[in-house]
């Protein structure tokens, strides 16, 4: 299983990685080193699988259509990133000349503390009772090749559940498992979490440098707070913060954990440089955030909108209200959508 989680490792972050020097290079962006590409490219994955998904299941397409044309695409961003190769030396030069910002007694900390919570949750598995529901619904469409067409918890043929549709999370891990070889149950529970646990301190590291950029003892002692806070301080299984310690794998866990995370730092990042690129990146994991959870259609523009509207007071400016508008259309869109659905 080692040799399972190290190549899903290596598909997941190497492919954001190049997919985010794509990202970075259509919106021309410099100079931001390598873990924001991953981060973009991460919520430029789920936004794209989001983007396929929901026409595709409307349409009845098959889960093997649906991997193929997904791959196709993956793959034509990971090449347009790697064809950026001169950004990636560039930005990795810039990583080693600053690597002593990072060898500080709290990013030490953080790091033995992210090892203790990959070592817990790989030796003590919780087992979540919606798995019933949203393992089986990857475990359906990687055996029985539909997308949605079978209800996971008893195997019949169904309508739609509205309440799931257009957030069908289960299916990214389906996707890895095909392309893996692993069984979807053994994604989610044994693998998943050794890619959302790293990725969500990957955004809290760079949460870190916006809030402390001339202060890099600060950002030490705020990723390993991060930490410290979500192993520590979750006394209900379904806060946030514990989230990310028993179950990454779940939907409104990533939503919670990695998602509003990723939001924050763009609007950190819209604050400080009011550029059409930052707000396109917010819109972007806006859309990815919709495939997490139906939550996510709704919690992410509440979240964003309050955010510019505060933004656009302080600012004394309604661009920077309209053009978060504009970041959470694609949560609007499917909003009323599902209201279309549901009605």
């Amino acid at each position: 299983m080692r040799l399972e989680i190290l190549l899903t490792a290596v598909i997941f972050f190497g492919g954001t990685f190049f997919s985010g020097y794509a990202l970075r290079r259509v919106l021309k962006i410099k100079g931001e080193g390598l873990l924001f590409s991953i981060i973009a490219g991460t919520a430029l994955w789920w936004a794209l699988l989001e983007l396929i998904l929901v026409p595709m299941t409307m349409r009845f397409a098959s889960f093997r259509a649906l991997t193929f044309v997904y791959s196709i695409v993956l793959v034509v961003t990971v090449l347009y990133g790697v064809y950026c190769w001169k950004d990636i030396i560039e930005d990795g030069r810039r990583f080693f000349c600053r690597a002593k910002e990072y060898l500080t007694p709290g990013h030490a900390v953080a790091f033995l503390l992210i090892i203790c919570q990959l070592y817990f949750i790989h030796h003590h598995m919780y087992l979540e009772w919606d798995d019933t529901y949203y393992v089986n619904l990857a475990n359906e469409a990687v055996f029985s090749n539909k997308i949605y067409w079978v209800y996971p918890e008893t195997g019949t043929f169904v309508d739609f559940d509205k309440r799931y549709v257009l957030s069908l999370w289960p299916i990214f891990y389906a996707w890895l498992s095909r392309f893996t070889g692993v069984l979807p149950t053994i994604m989610a529970h044994t693998i998943m979490p050794w890619l959302m646990i790293p990725l969500a301190y990957m955004v809290y590291g760079l949460i870190a440098e916006q809030i402390f950029s001339e202060e890099r003892q600060l950002r030490g002692m705020f990723l390993s707070m991060a930490v410290l806070l979500h192993l520590f301080m979750s006394g209900v299984h379904t806060s946030g913060l514990t989230f990310l310690s028993i179950t990454p794998w779940v939907g409104k866990g990533v939503l919670a954990a990695v998602l509003f995370p990723m939001l924050f730092y763009w609007l950190l990042r819209t604050a400080k440089e009011n550029r059409i690129s930052n707000w396109l990146l917010l819109g972007i994991t806006c859309l990815g955030g919709c495939l997490l959870s139906s939550m996510g259609i709704m919690l992410s523009p509440v979240f964003v909108g309050t955010a510019v509207c505060l933004l656009a007071v302080y600012k004394k400016s309604v661009r920077y209200l309209l053009a978060g508008i504009g970041a959470c259309l694609p949560c609007i869109v499917l909003g009323i959508y599902y209201i279309y659905l549901a009605h």
